[in-house]
Order: C-alpha cells, then structure tokens, then sequence
C-alpha cells in the first residue's frame, strides 16, 4: 500500500497506463513540482516506454503531443522549481501546470493525489473506461523519500457509495482548477459519482476520504478510536499542539510512539508545553542532503514549527492498534494545526486495514531504519532561525501568493511586456526581484513600486507563459531564493508553438528511427538521444550509456511498409499521422549548427515525404484522412 522505501518511479508505475489502454485525462495535485518530475510523468501518463529514469527526446515529444489538454498538475503558487537542464523542451510546462495562489504564509494548497482516466485502445469494442486515484504524501519531484500512498482503481456501476461520492467532489475541484477543454467540473464530477471502487487488499474498509480546499470542509484532527493499545504518528512536519494531542491518546497501557525528522524533533523538545513527554518512544530518520534545485515542503505556521522539511522522510500517516482492529489515517497532512483545520488544501483517507498494515510500518520503518532517541538526549533549546531567510520566504510566499502577471506579446513581435495589476515589490521589502522568460536567462530587474517590465523577444520554440523569478535580499548577508510562476501570454500559445518546440526536441534522427519503429522494422528508440541532455555530451547525466551520434536509421523502404500492410495496416495508419503531424516541422526546425548526421537524416527524411505521396495515394490513406 506504500508503506515500503520508494522513489519517484512508485508514482510513475502507478500511473502509468496498462497495456492496450491509453490515458484519456489525468489531474494530479500537489504542493511543490520539478518540471523534469512532471516530463516523466507525462511520459508515462502517454504509455511512452517503461524505463522512466532514462527519457529519450522523441519519447517526450510524442508524450507531449499525445497529452495535450488531457494533463493538468494543480500546485501551490511559488513552488515551481527551476529545471537545471532541459528547459528547451520544458517550455511546454506552461501547459502542464496550474498554481493556486494562496499566501503560503497563512495557507498553502498541499494535497497530493492523482485522478486518471483510462480508456481502452480498441476500436472494435463498446468504450470503456476506468479510473485510477493516488493518495500519496508526496511531492511531484525527483526527491526520493520514505513515502506513504495508495491506489484504487474506479469501474463504472452507476451507483457510488459515501466514499465515492467524496472522491467525485474532490473530482470536481481539480477539475476546476484544471480547467481543461471539454473536462469541465460538472462532467468529472458526474462520471466519479458513477464509479465502484476497489481498494488494495490489505484494505478491510474505508471510513472515509475527504479533500478540503477550505476551512468550512475541513476534517478536523482525528479523534482517538476507542480501546487503542498502539499508536505509531509518521510525520516530517509536527507542532506542539498536534504532538501533544497524540501523546494523550488511549490509557497509561497505550503504547505511543513518534517518528519525525531530527530538525523536528530538536523543535519540539524545549517547548514549554512538553509536547513530547506523552510518547512511549521517540524516534527519527537522519535526512540525506537535499538534491541541489529541489523543492523543498513547507508548513510554517506556528512559531514552534520547523521552516524546512529535510529530505529522507516524507509518509504522513497515522497507525492505531486497537482491539476491534486498526486504523490507519493516510494522505498529505503534515501533524500540524495547520494541515488539519482548513488552512491548508489537503486529502486524507481513514482506512480500517490488516494487521500486516502496522506489521510493516512498524518492522520496516519505526524499528528498522529509525533511531530511537531519549528524550534527556534531545536539545535543551531550539535551534536558531536564520532570521534573513525566513523573511526572504515570506515574502516569496507574499509575491507568489498575490502574483497576476500577464504576459503581453508586442505587436510587432520586438519583445514582452509582463504587466501585474499591482506591484510585486515594494520599497520597504529590501529585496531585489528580476525577471526572464524560462530558458532565456536574459533577466531584468523589476524596479521597486512598477507594475510591469520589458522582456526581450525569443524565437517561436521558447515561448512560453513560464516565468523565472529571482529575490534577493540587500543585506550583508545577501541570499536570494528562485521559482517558476505562469504569466498567461497574450495571444495564448497555440499549436504552431508546441509543434516548433516537439520537432526541435526530436529532430531527423529520432522520427526516422520512429517510423522503423512503428512498422516494426526496429525495437525501442535507438537512434534518440537521451533527456534531459547533458550540457558536455548530450547524455542523460542518469544514463551512462553514451549516445552514438553517428547512428543513423534509413528511412523506411517501400518493401518495409507493404509488409506493415500485410501484417498489420493499423501500423501504417499510425506511419501516416506520425508524418502529417511531424515531418514538415522537424524539417522546417534543423538548425544551420545542426552536425552531419542530422543533415544526412534530413535528406533521408525528404525523399521518404515524396516517396510516401505515391503511398498513402495506393493504399488509398488519402481518402481516410479527407
């Protein structure tokens, strides 16, 4: 059920399609994303391949063509971290993501969950579909963390149950925020309340499932269940109030035990309030270090509450023995006030389950990988703040909380205007903040009290409603923190600009080696270059295997598409799109730099383009696509 050490290829595998079933919608929610997290997992959504730490460029590109408008990640406003490579490609995000522009300092949207759709591939039966929803602790990044989540997998029956009609209403407020065309929140909401769920085995019954974008539909903390023997809390993020209530659940006979992370735990010990002193046991998870760009997860609310979450442990979850059975409490809420009483937008499941739930939570994790500390060992005063740093966050979370930027194209195409209703920064911040499009790093500064800026012009391929931002503190301590935030561009990215960017991405090379592949003339990707590249070789810095740049597939023969024909005509079919759809931007998009091998794949593609008007025109192709 996800109670196991996983990486980011759990979330991957769970959504990842099954064989002769394609994704028809997916919406995801989290709190923090890393655009090169979400490029694998658009991948993935798209059926592309199964080895999803090493991308290929023509891989990526079919995924976004494949996903477009069926994809949405809904995030907290600020939380958008900066790819280091790959940007190139990652300036289609602006399709992706969705931000939520709440006030990180008083609330932040948390929840993390995933609602896929499904249908069958097969276009001589009845359609059918199904769903999958992920409830998960995790952010949509490459940290790779003790996590907790969950799948369940949606048929259509006509009737939904309490639970389902909740999952429904959680539906209809990604759906919402998504604002995807032709998914609109009243559809999505119908099609849940339509579904019967079928749960994990280790699941006896589900209590309840809740998704609170606000405080009128919050959960409130959980209430300890009767005749409770153990209670094991997982938490990164813990308050006072919140430790404190757990250490008073059950009798003097309930065994009570906290696993948090070391920061926390040296938070929590010198408060006034003892909020530890409930606990039978205490124990913690060293972090490793934070990847470099990686977002880190925030909960600050509380002046007793931890500015950082460190990475290597990540599950959220509540577990409680009791004598009628257990009960697992699963989902994005950190233990705090602030997870649990609206503030934040969160979603949890209440979950009866089977011994072997707690078997291994306990075994596996609290016992197995933690360390036991004693409270005498614990600091005797909470560590100092870096009081420049927190003030640098807060106002990030004011700027990105309150952002309405608009991205205004020129007329005559000389350049941007990026216009906010109100200033972003003001004269009693003492910061600085520039601003460039993604990609670009052409930053300007956005001088104190203005309401826009001008960004100089980029080609066609790196337009995008993707914006960096950089705030930096003037101080002698000078720090500086850095995000992505969606400007909406005016005249909206159209087709012409995804199609300028996918055939820069795959090139010559791959879409031959592409074509093979779809008449069955080749296996996999061979001739596609790994992504993100490395700026030194163009391999995938997770990919040892270098890239042999002198492969080079010919472009298929009229021998290789009549035995497509004759063995499967659907292949062909696909050969055909595949070249109205790509051929004449990927010829148009080879640049003057382009190397040998490329001009060489240009040619081959070439006279393949007039070689297949003969084609298409005998298989009579021409007469479908009229």
């Amino acid at each position: 059920m996800g109670l196991d050490s996983t990486d980011s290829l759990a979330v991957l595998d769970a959504l990842t399609p099954p064989f002769e079933w394609i994704t028809d919608l997916a919406l995801l929610s989290t709190y923090s994303v890393d655009l090169v997290a979400a490029a694998a997992i658009v991948v993935a959504l798209a059926g592309e391949g199964d080895d999803h730490e090493r991308l290929k460029q023509g891989q990526l590109a079919r995924a976004c063509e494949r996903m477009r408008d069926r994809f949405r990640i809904i995030c907290q406003a600020g939380r958008i971290a900066i790819p280091r490579a790959g940007s190139t490609a990652l300036v289609l995000a602006d399709r992706w993501v969705r931000e939520v522009n709440n006030d990180g300092n008083e609330r932040s949207w948390h929840a993390k969950i995933a609602l896929v759709r499904y249908i069958l591939r097969d276009p001589y039966v009845p359609p059918t579909f199904f769903w999958r929803l992920w409830v998960g602790s995790r952010n949509l990044t490459r940290d790779t963390s003790w996590d907790s989540a969950l799948v369940a997998v949606g048929h259509p029956t006509g009737k939904a149950t309490s639970v389902g009609k909740a999952i429904a209403d959680a539906g209809r407020v990604l759906a919402s925020r998504a604002a995807l065309p032709g998914w609109s929140s009243e559809r999505v909401h119908k099609e849940l309340q339509s579904l019967r769920w079928q749960w994990p085995d280790d699941v006896m019954e589900v209590r309840s499932f809740s998704l609170w974008p606000d405080a009128g539909r919050a959960q409130g903390f959980p209430k300890p269940p009767a005749k409770l023997r153990r209670v094991v809390a997982v938490s990164p993020f813990v308050d006072g109030t919140s430790a404190a209530r757990l250490g008073a659940w059950g009798s003097a006979n309930t065994q009570r035990q906290l696993l948090t992370i070391p920061g926390t735990m040296a938070t929590l010990a010198p408060q006034t309030v003892k909020p530890l002193a409930g606990f039978t046991s205490l124990h913690q998870l060293d972090p490793p270090t934070v990847p470099e760009g990686v977002e880190a997860d925030h909960d600050d609310t509380e002046e007793d509450q931890m500015i950082e979450v460190h990475r290597g442990l990540h599950a959220k979850l509540i577990w409680a023995e009791t004598l009628s059975g257990d009960h697992l409490w699963l989902g994005s809420s950190n233990l705090t006030e602030r997870a649990w009483d609206g503030r934040n937008t969160e979603a949890v499941l209440h979950l009866l389950v089977k011994p072997c739930v707690g078997k291994g939570l306990c075994e596996g994790l609290v016992e197995g990988l933690a360390s036991e500390v004693l409270a005498s060992e614990l600091p005797t005063s909470a560590p100092e703040e870096d009081a420049e740093e927190v003030r640098l966050d807060r106002l990030r979370n004011r700027i990105a909380g309150a952002w309405t930027a608009v991205l205004h194209l020129r007329p005559d195409g000389s350049g941007f205007v990026l216009r906010s209703a109100a200033p972003p920064l003001l004269a009693e911040d003492r910061a600085g903040l520039t601003v460039c499009i993604l990609g670009s790093h052409d930053q300007r500064d956005w001088v104190v009290s203005a309401t826009e800026v001008c960004l100089p012009a980029v080609p066609l391929h790196q337009q995008t409603e993707l914006i960096e931002l950089t705030l930096s503190t003037k101080s002698p301590t000078s720090q500086s923190v850095a995000w992505l935030a969606r400007a909406p561009l005016d005249p909206a990215p159209d087709i012409g600009r995804d199609r300028a960017v996918l055939a820069r991405l795959m090139g010559p090379r791959a879409f031959l080696a592409w074509l093979q592949a779809l008449l069955n003339e080749i296996a996999g990707d061979s001739g596609d270059r790994p992504w993100p590249p490395d700026n030194k070789n163009g391999a995938s810095s997770s990919d040892p295997r270098p890239f042999d740049s002198t492969l080079l597939f010919p472009a298929p023969t009229l021998e290789a598409v009549l035995r497509a024909w004759t063995r499967d005509p659907s292949s062909v079919r696909h050969v055909d799109r595949a070249i109205t759809t790509w051929a004449e931007g990927i010829r148009l998009n080879v640049t003057d730099d382009a190397d040998e091998y490329e001009r060489d794949a240009l040619g081959e593609l070439q006279r393949f383009e007039e070689a297949w008007r003969v084609i298409r025109v005998g298989l009579s192709l021409d007469r479908e696509t009229a």
